[in-house]
């Protein structure tokens, strides 16, 4: 099995990023320790809780492939959160927080897709954003962006992503 992220899968022919189960989960373990580290705003905070909920060992393998147009965005803040995402990217690509991790990821394989999410995360704007998605998402949640003490990552309900998947 493997996940796919899209800007939109409703675009036919649209680019992807396909992934195996195992490099989803660097994918999002590298993105939310690069992301719990440099969000500042509560919408920041939110969309890096959002991926780490993308947790395989709690929701089934190969069943965390997301749109990015379907992502808890707030449009009053979409161009912030949107330049945010990409920041938390290049962090990622900098190894932050990568001591972190009980393991060392290839980046060979990871770099790739992780180029491939800032170009798609470039091709969205503000008309994608959906937000009856953030309003439903809230109604869901109770956040309150503890971090787990090892990873100092934001927990989710399952606690904390890499935790979870190491």
């Amino acid at each position: 099995m493997s996940n796919m992220l899209t800007l939109d899968s409703k675009i036919l022919n649209g680019e992807s990023i396909q992934m195996n189960n195992g490099l989803t989960d660097v994918f999002i373990n590298v993105l939310v320790l690069s992301g719990s580290n440099i969000a500042q705003t509560i919408d920041q905070k939110r969309l890096i809780v959002w991926l780490a909920e993308k947790d395989q060992s709690k929701v089934g393998i190969g069943t965390v492939g997301f749109d990015i147009c379907d992502m808890p965005w707030n449009v009053q803040t979409f161009d912030q959160d949107k330049n945010f995402l990409i920041k938390t990217v290049l962090g990622a690509k900098n190894r932050l927080l990568w001591e972190c991790l009980d393991y060392r990821p290839n980046e060979e394989i990871l770099f790739p897709c992780l180029d491939k999410f800032i170009v798609l995360l470039s091709q969205m704007d503000k008309y994608d954003v959906q937000p009856q998605i953030l309003q439903e998402w809230l109604a869901e949640e109770g956040l309150t962006f503890q971090k787990c003490p090892k990873h100092h990552a934001f927990l989710t309900y399952f606690g904390c992503q890499i935790c979870n998947n190491s």
